[in-house]
C-alpha cells in the first residue's frame, strides 16, 4: 500500500455532528461485562463487586469510569411497554435503580444494554417501536451509557438508520446527556455514525485475535469520518485470563491496547477485572498509552505503511459464518454434530429402500439428507472463519502539539523487522528530527531524523512497538 499523508485527517472531519449530546467529546473508556460474565454469570451482586474492583485496582483514576451492563439483565415487557429486571439478576428486592445508585457511589458511571430489534442478542425484549418508552426508563434510572445492538433486526440499510436515529432522538428528549454506542458491526455505518451516534462498531465480534485483524483492516479506512463526540469502535479488549471464554496471549493484549489507542478508539475492557492478570493490569494501566488514546485534537490514526494484501470488509449479520464469535462457532458446531449423526442414525433404523414402503424409503432419504447438511454445514462455518495474513504495517496518528504516534505491527507467526523510511515517516507528518519514545517500556530513545527512516525487529503473532514523537524545542 502506498504511504498516504495523514496531516489531510486533520481537516476531514464529518461536516456536521448531528447527535449533540455533550457527551464523548473522546473516546469512551470503561468495561463490559458481556466477554467477562455472559448471560450464565451476570448478577446485581456481581457487578458491585466489579464497581469495587475498577476503583481498588485504580482504573476509575486513570478515566475507565464506564461500567457497562451488557444483556440478559432484563427478561420481559410490562405494563406499557417498559423493560422489567430479570428476577435472577435482581433477587430478593434489588433493582436497577439500586445498582445504579451503588455504582454512581463509586464515582463511575453506569452504561447499559438495548438492542433495535425485536429481542436481543440473547433474546431478552428489544426496544424497536417503543424507543420513546425506554429512552425515559433509562434516563429514570440515571444512566450514562447506551450500547444499542442490532440483532434481530432488519439487516437493510436505511432500515437500520432510521430504527438508531429514532432511539438517538428519544435519548436526547430525556434532556439527560447519555454517550450513546451503536452496535451494528459493519463498516457501512461510518459514514453515517455522526449524525446518529457517539460510537458505531465497525466489525464483528472481537472474540479472538484473528477477528482483532479484522477489525484492524476495517478500521484502517474509516479514519475520516472518527472526531471528537463520535469514533468508530472496533470493539472491546479481550485480556488474556484464560477463564474467559474470549483471551489473547499477552503480547496481542498490548498489540491490540497500542492499537486501538493509535486508532482513537473506545477502551472498554471485557476481560475479567477481578481475576485481572497482573500484565493485563499494566497494559491497560499504562497511561501514556491512554494519553494517546484520549488525545484531545480527536484525529484516528491510519497505516502509513503496509505488505498486507487488499481488504474488503465483509457485509457482516447475526450469526453469519464469517462473524460469528468463536464461542457460537464451537456451540453449533457441537449442536450441528449431534443433529446431523441423529438424522442418519435414525435413517438407517428404517432399513433399505428395498424392503420399505414408499412413504418410509422416503423417509429415510430426507433423513440422510438432512443429516448430510447439517454435518457439512459445521464445515462452511470453519471455512469461512476469519484468519490473520502474514503481514506487517505501521500506523501513524496526529497528536496535539505537532506531536505523532507511530505503531509498528507484526501480524506474522514468525519474527520479522520492519521499516517506515523516509517516505513513510513523511507520509505520518514526521518534519526534520524528532525526539522518540518507546510509551510502552517508558523508555526514551533520542533523536528521530526523518530522512533516516526507522527499521523494528518484531516477535510474532502480534509484536508491535509504539512510540511518541515530540518536535525538537526551538
Amino acid at each position: 500500500m502506498a504511504p498516504r499523508a495523514l496531516l489531510a485527517l486533520v481537516g476531514a472531519f464529518p461536516p456536521a455532528l448531528a447527535l449533540q449530546n455533550g457527551v464523548g467529546l473522546r473516546p469512551a473508556m470503561g468495561y463490559n461485562t458481556w466477554n467477562d460474565l455472559r448471560c450464565e454469570d451476570v448478577s446485581a451482586q456481581a457487578i458491585r463487586s466489579i464497581a469495587d474492583a475498577m476503583v481498588d485496582l485504580g482504573l476509575a483514576e486513570l478515566g475507565y469510569r464506564y461500567l457497562n451492563v451488557d444483556d440478559c439483565w432484563s427478561h420481559a415487557l410490562g405494563p406499557h411497554g417498559k423493560l422489567l429486571e430479570d428476577p435472577t439478576v435482581f433477587p430478593d428486592g434489588d433493582s436497577m435503580a439500586q445498582l445504579v445508585e451503588y455504582v454512581h457511589g463509586k464515582g463511575l458511571l453506569f452504561g447499559l444494554y438495548g438492542d433495535r430489534g425485536w429481542k436481543t442478542c440473547a433474546f431478552r425484549p428489544g426496544s424497536g417501536g417503543l424507543e420513546r418508552v425506554h429512552a425515559q426508563q433509562f434516563a429514570q434510572w440515571g444512566i450514562d451509557y447506551l450500547k444499542y445492538d442490532s440483532c434481530w433486526a432488519s439487516s437493510d440499510h436505511q432500515t437500520a438508520f432510521t430504527a438508531y436515529a429514532a432511539m438517538r432522538d428519544a435519548l436526547n428528549q430525556t434532556g439527560r446527556p447519555i454517550l450513546y454506542s451503536l452496535c451494528g458491526w459493519n463498516a457501512w455505518y461510518a459514514p453515517r455514525g455522526a449524525e446518529l451516534s457517539n460510537s458505531w462498531r465497525i466489525a464483528a465480534d472481537c472474540d479472538e485475535w484473528a477477528n482483532v485483524y479484522v477489525a484492524v483492516r476495517t478500521n484502517e479506512a474509516l479514519a475520516s469520518f472518527a472526531a471528537p463526540g463520535a469514533f468508530n469502535d472496533p470493539d472491546m479488549l479481550l485480556g488474556s485470563s484464560s477463564t474467559a471464554p474470549a483471551h489473547l496471549t499477552p503480547r496481542q493484549v498490548q498489540t491490540q491496547f497500542s492499537l486501538w489507542a493509535v486508532m482513537a478508539a473506545p477502551l472498554l475492557i471485557g476481560s475479567g477485572l477481578r481475576h485481572m492478570p497482573a500484565s493485563d493490569l499494566r497494559t491497560y494501566a499504562n497511561e501514556e498509552v491512554i494519553a494517546i488514546d484520549q488525545d484531545p485534537l480527536g484525529v484516528q490514526g491510519a497505516p502509513v505503511w503496509s505488505n498486507c494484501p487488499a481488504f474488503e470488509p465483509r457485509d457482516n449479520w447475526w450469526n453469519s459464518p464469517w462473524s460469528m464469535p468463536l464461542d457460537v462457532a464451537v456451540m453449533w458446531s457441537q449442536a450441528l454434530g449431534t443433529l446431523g449423526v441423529t438424522f442418519i442414525s435414525l435413517a438407517s433404523v428404517i432399513g433399505r429402500c428395498s424392503a420399505k414402503p414408499r412413504r418410509a424409503c422416503s423417509s429415510r432419504t430426507w433423513l440422510n439428507l438432512l443429516g448430510l447438511f447439517a454435518l457439512s454445514y459445521i464445515g462452511v462455518i470453519w471455512y469461512f472463519r476469519p484468519a490473520v495474513d502474514e503481514c506487517q504495517q505501521v500506523w501513524a496518528r496526529p497528536l496535539v502539539g505537532g506531536e505523532r504516534a507511530l505503531c509498528f505491527v507484526n501480524f506474522a507467526s514468525a519474527e520479522r523487522v520492519v521499516t517506515c523510511d523516509a517516505a513513510c515517516l513523511r507520509a505520518a507528518g514526521v518534519v526534520g528530527s524528532m525526539s522518540m519514545r518507546d510509551v510502552v517500556e517508558h523508555k526514551d530513545l533520542g533523536m528521530l531524523s526523518a530522512s533516516e527512516g526507522l527499521s523494528v525487529t518484531l516477535a510474532g503473532d502480534g509484536g508491535s512497538v509504539l512510540y511518541r514523537l515530540t518536535p525538537l524545542s526551538e
